[in-house]
């Protein structure tokens, strides 16, 4: 077992941003598609394809606010989780 004792702040952020643009990303491209199936718009297929390309374009800003407010969160809780583990000396990790 091998001790972790403190975490890169700037690299747990940069990694939170990245999943929060995953979720932002899941959230403008997969959501419409399940809304436009679940309402059985699927009928004319010009038209349901219009629609998702409307609310993606509308809804693009998300990924964006998402990765920020990763980001940030992710920053935060680096600098927490530093501090606790200053506190509880450290974290068992098993490393191969």
């Amino acid at each position: 077992m091998k001790k972790l004792h403190k975490v890169g702040v700037l690299s747990l952020a940069n990694i939170l941003a990245l999943l929060g643009a995953l979720t932002g990303a899941i959230k403008v491209a997969v959501f419409p598609v399940l809304a436009l199936v679940a309402g059985g718009g699927l009928g004319d297929l010009d038209a349901a394809i219009n629609t998702i390309g409307e609310s993606v374009t509308a809804n693009i800003k998300d990924v964006i606010s998402f990765a920020v407010a990763g980001w940030l969160g992710g920053a935060v809780y680096g600098y927490l989780i530093n501090i606790v583990l200053g506190w509880r000396n450290g974290l068992d990790v098993e490393v191969k």
